[in-house]
């Protein structure tokens, strides 16, 4: 039994995350198929996906009738396109670069790598309230941080056990995860969530357009991705974003992103009866060092620690 009726809703929030989770790892499986089996860049998938998913959002934003009411608001506050513009580049970069690490390597270990956004939000909300972490805070960011060191090399400082690029664009997509987490809390108070999201993917893949055309969308439609492409755009954008968002509402920044776990969990698991992916002990123990330390600090938190 709930207590009150915020208790229930924000288990009610924490479910959304954990379909949105859920259904992210699915994208990302999807989207290593879908590069392995054609010439489109990460940018040409994110371009598509992002624009296919501004288009379905405008169609369900428009028969619930909640574009007005947010088109009068911005009205109202005209500097909040700009916030709008930059969350849309924030969703942009975190996903291209995203797609970019599965395509350099593969979806778990970007996937795993991606999750250190949680430490990285940990840091951010101690800088701005000018407060150092908790030991518990600072363990798990080390946590984190000595996981992705083992499962990048195996334990070996002198080699890496996955691409380097891989490594890279997995951290710088973590940093962008982080900003899509953050940001947009004032945005949601204010606009209606789909239309928020809605335009976000808008703008987003218009300056991913902008830096790189996309050219014969036909290959988008084929037989052998057309299943990948229900799964990135349906279920992992569409679907995954407003369940993160309407979450998002509820819960805390620390909170949010941390419940989204099972993202790399499923990931790492389908990643092996999928493509056979699979992973050495320091690479094991790296992930669930990772795992350990998106976990460590919203427990302690919502047990009062």
């Amino acid at each position: 039994m709930f207590d009150t009726q915020g208790d229930a809703m924000k288990f009610f929030a924490v479910f959304l995350v954990v379909i949105a989770g859920t259904m992210w790892a699915g994208s990302g499986l999807a989207a290593q198929h879908f590069l392995a089996h054609n010439d489109h860049t990460a940018m040409d998938l994110t371009v598509f996906r992002m624009i296919s998913t501004a288009l379905i959002i405008f169609v369900i934003a428009f028969m619930r009738g909640t574009l007005g009411r947010s088109m009068r608001i911005l009205k109202e506050y005209p500097t909040l396109w700009i916030k709008l513009i930059f969350y849309g580049l924030g969703l942009m970069l975190m996903q291209h670069t995203y797609f970019a690490g599965i395509g350099a390597g593969n979806a778990a270990v970007a996937t795993v790598i991606q999750y250190i956004c949680p430490a990285l939000v940990i840091c951010w909300v101690a800088l701005r309230r000018k407060k150092v972490p908790g030991m518990g805070d600072m363990f798990a960011v080390v946590l984190a941080v000595g996981g992705v060191f083992l499962l990048a090399t195996g334990g070996d400082p002198r080699t890496l056990s996955v691409p380097a690029e891989c490594i890279y664009y997995s951290i710088l997509s973590a940093v962008f995860y982080a900003f899509c987490s953050i940001y947009p809390k004032q945005l949601m108070m204010t606009l209606d969530n789909s239309f928020l999201l809605m335009f976000g993917m808008l703008f987003g893949g218009i300056m991913g357009y902008m830096a790189d055309p996309v050219t014969d969308l036909g290959t988008f439609f084929h037989d052998d991705v057309l299943f990948d492409m229900f799964m990135i755009i349906i279920c992992g954008t569409v679907i995954a974003f407003i369940c993160y968002n309407v979450g998002l509402a509820w819960l805390t920044e620390e909170q949010t992103s941390v419940t989204a776990t099972v993202e790399p969990a499923v990931s790492v698991i389908a990643s092996y009866f999928l493509f056979g992916t699979t992973f050495g002990l320091f690479e094991g123990t790296g992930i669930i060092m990772v795992l350990l330390a998106i976990l460590m600090p919203v427990m302690r938190k919502w047990h009062g620690n």
